[in-house]
């Protein structure tokens, strides 16, 4: 069961500072782990350094997946049959376990297509899945229904080319415990004014029918609120909507402003509710926000910080201004509720990310501040959240999670990647590892096991799924797989982009 207390803080932690950043540390993620298998993340004047820039030579071939048995259960055929278009089919065994027979399934699992252009989609974060993110119920449903990092976009940015339309498959195979499907399809369109870019995208979904009802059954919450202020829509939980993506930029392409703005048949709802019931009966009884329509970002940079405002309203609402500043130090970035000139005492807390000579980011620490509501004092209450570790090459090599190490890194002898493992809990056996193999200095086979069995007993590691890559001409900023093959958390964000606070994913 988890308490209205803990439904709340975590709702509270996602509309703090870290909301304006967690995006783009998830981005990070994997254009990192491309790096790694480079040569190492971080280091440069840029933070990013060359390693990050590393493009990968190789795409996915074919796959494999197997159950907790060791059984083959789906196999996955990557096609490309010309340089702006991507065909992913899904095959799965039925339930007699036997390949070859009437009670197969094929499904198309991800189309894309792109069209030749200089610029990508901008791709700014759905803000209809960021509504649902920011309650403790939605972000329930969010998991439940495999809509996870912002919705379903899966297919990958490329040079030189723009997305324009996406087509999927969401199944339950790749999430135990689940037994469901769905159809998508995306529609983006992106045009430039001058300093501006208007990006408009629709989504439509085939099978989704999950409800509003359903989704509060998986979770159970005590509260002294009276959530009975809100009734239950009739509705499910995720329905057909477009968002508008408006961005102005100045001369040097840096955001100014960000309009975001989603429509569906759930912006009346929340208009309904969101100008008298309490903020936190509509997150949890509707699983999204009071700003899951509507919120306006704009940015003002200065000489060592970065200033961003965000309004978040919905319909009629009048809009809540939430100021937030970056600013680098020395040894470390500090990011603050409240303007650079007001300074961190404007806030409650503040989040402080060091970084050491070669501008690697090595810990995040969380402070809030003492009875005498100054920042920088003796009465700071200071909390380690994570830690980077680096080796003699620097090289990352280890994530601990307050105290507990959550990621470890290994290499080969020339410094490419090797694996990564994860860990929860106690065990030394990690929950789940991930092996990368190499032709020709590009990735020719990524293996990933997960722990089956008690971790204090017996556990063992289990292939789960095994995906071949092939050399490609072509040079990919990011290592496209449709299905995670890497923890995407808690990977150390760069610099650069603790500094820019754009939200692109």
């Amino acid at each position: 069961m988890i308490s209205l207390l803990a439904a709340i803080s975590r709702l509270l932690l996602s509309l703090n500072l870290l909301d304006s950043i967690m995006t783009t540390t998830m981005r990070y993620s994997l254009a990192c782990l491309v790096a790694l298998m480079a040569t190492g993340c971080g280091g440069g004047s840029s933070s990013r350094g060359d390693a990050v820039t590393e493009t990968t030579s190789s795409v996915p071939t074919r796959a494999w997946f197997y159950d907790a048995d060791g059984a083959q259960v789906a196999r996955m055929q990557f096609q490309y049959p010309d340089g702006l278009t991507i065909n992913v089919q899904l095959h799965s065994v039925g339930p007699d376990m036997t390949w070859g027979t009437e009670d197969d399934t094929s499904h198309p699992y991800l189309q894309c297509q792109y069209m030749s252009a200089p610029t990508p989609l901008l791709r700014y974060p759905d803000l209809y899945f960021l509504g649902m993110a920011r309650s403790p119920t939605g972000a329930t449903g969010l998991a439940a229904l495999g809509l996870s990092n912002n919705g379903p976009m899966k297919c990958p940015v490329r040079n030189g080319r723009r997305l324009q339309q996406e087509s999927g498959y969401v199944t339950g195979l790749f999430m135990p415990g689940l037994d469901f499907g769905y159809s998508y399809l995306i529609n983006a369109d992106l045009e430039h004014f001058g300093g501006t870019a208007t990006e408009v995208i629709d989504y439509e979904f085939v099978g989704l029918d999950t409800t509003v009802a359903e989704i509060l059954a998986l979770s159970e919450f005590t509260s002294d609120i009276d959530l009975t202020t809100v009734d239950e829509p009739d509705l499910p939980a995720i329905v057909d909507h477009t968002q508008t993506n408006t961005v102005s930029f100045d001369a040097e392409q840096r955001p100014l402003s960000i309009d975001l703005a989603a429509d569906s048949v759930w912006t009346a709802v929340l208009d309904e509710y969101c100008m008298e019931a309490d903020p936190v009966a509509v997150s949890i009884k509707l699983l999204r926000g009071c700003s899951s329509a509507h919120q306006t970002r704009s940015y003002r940079y200065l000489d060592d910080s970065v200033e961003q405002d965000i309004q978040r309203y919905n319909g009629s609402t009048s809009a809540d201004l939430y100021p937030y500043t970056a600013t680098r130090q020395t040894d470390r970035v500090i990011v603050h509720r409240g303007t650079a000139d007001a300074g961190p005492e404007s806030g409650r807390d503040y989040e402080s990310y060091l970084f050491n000579a070669s501008e690697q980011v090595t810990a995040k620490v969380r402070s809030s501040y003492g009875e005498d509501g100054i920042w920088g004092t003796e009465d700071d209450q200071q909390e380690a959240v994570e830690a980077y570790h680096y080796d003699s090459n620097g090289r990352l090599y280890e994530v601990g999670y307050f105290g507990s190490i959550v990621l470890r890194y290994g290499y080969y002898n020339d410094g490419k990647l090797k694996q990564v493992d994860q860990f929860f809990g106690e065990s030394d056996v990690p929950s789940e590892r991930t092996l990368v193999s190499y032709r020709q200095g590009a990735p020719a086979k990524i293996t990933v096991q997960r722990r089956e069995g008690d971790p204090d007993d017996g556990h063992v590691l289990q292939t789960r799924i095994v995906m071949e890559f092939a050399p490609s001409e072509e040079h990919w900023p990011e290592l496209f797989s449709p299905v995670p093959l890497f923890p995407e958390f808690r990977t150390p964000p760069s610099i650069d982009d603790l500094m820019r606070f754009q939200p692109i994913r």
